[in-house]
């Protein structure tokens, strides 16, 4: 039987901002792996979408580059068994996404170094706050700054566990039904202390700081990951990680969220909760999942 006619959303890639921004619609036939921006409101489109892209992952089969720009807007329509597949099918291309932009930017920091790059250099030293970025003379670099630079900058440009990422996509959004993920593809709870650059809780308008929106649930990731890869809180987390990659051990979600009791004001009992997402909804099944190929 051949499958019906899906128009796909083609995404390009911001190289400036490591952002994945609409390009244009054009026509698929690809076996249900692709839903355009007016079928992701429609419910029996959407599961049957998401049923098929969470087989595939159960076969070992790579996952289809389909890039929800937010979550579906009648998502608390859904049966909690509906709503929590739904959103794990467009959480995890998202989150696989944005790992991959953070290996591709890996390299190209190793290439900067390798040609002596100064420019790339200061700009992934600012990017990733290094230790004093403010005061370094970049045009004046010695071969000791050099050798420091690049080491904390490998040690902060690298990927996350998907499966804390989704875990933590969960508690922080309510499986996406939330007011700020509804209405800033806020999906991870980043606060900001900027003026008209996110949303204020209900009940609490006078505060001095807002949940931060974003222009699509893919931006929200991106923040989301260089938020652990340079902020200072996470640093444990981030020299955990380096040891296991260069021991060449896994670095799972489970393990690496030992390290996120900074993430929220409960501290622990937070590592807790998302060992417990981690577990109850066996999110690392998804750990090792890839992208299918361009």
């Amino acid at each position: 039987m051949n499958s019906p006619n899906f128009k796909f959303v083609v995404f390009q890639k911001d190289l400036n901002k490591d952002t994945i921004i609409v390009n244009k619609e054009v026509k698929f036939n690809f076996n249900n792996k692709y839903l355009s921006s007016d079928q992701i409101n429609k419910k029996s489109k959407v599961i049957k979408w998401s049923n098929q892209v969470l087989r595939s992952i159960e076969n070992q089969l790579p996952v289809p580059r389909m890039y929800f720009s937010s979550i579906p807007k009648n998502i608390n329509e859904y049966k909690i068994f509906e709503k929590k597949k739904v959103f794990l099918s467009i959480l995890l291309p998202i989150a696989l996404r944005g790992n991959e932009l953070v290996l591709e930017e890996r390299k190209r920091l190793k290439v900067a170094f390798l040609t002596n790059n100064i420019y790339k250099i200061e700009y992934f030293a600012k990017k990733y706050k290094v230790k004093n970025f403010t005061k370094i003379n970049f045009g004046s670099l010695n071969s000791l700054q050099l050798r420091n630079i690049k080491k904390e900058l490998l040690i902060k440009v690298n990927r996350v566990p998907v499966s804390m990422i989704i875990a933590q996509a969960i508690i922080e959004s309510g499986w996406g039904a939330s007011r700020f993920s509804q209405e800033g593809n806020a999906l991870f709870g980043e606060w900001t202390w900027k003026n008209n650059d996110g949303i204020k809780p209900n009940g609490n308008l006078d505060a001095n700081f807002a949940v931060k929106s974003f222009k699509n649930i893919s931006e929200s990731l991106n923040s989301y990951i260089l938020n652990l890869n340079r902020h200072p809180a996470y640093t444990e987390m981030r020299n955990y990680r380096s040891m296991m990659f260069k021991a060449g051990k896994d670095i799972t979600g489970y393990d690496t969220a030992a390290y996120l009791e900074n993430y929220a004001e409960i501290g622990l009992a937070y590592v807790e909760k998302v060992n417990d997402m981690i577990k109850s909804n066996k999110l690392y099944k998804f750990e090792n999942s890839v992208l299918e190929k361009r």
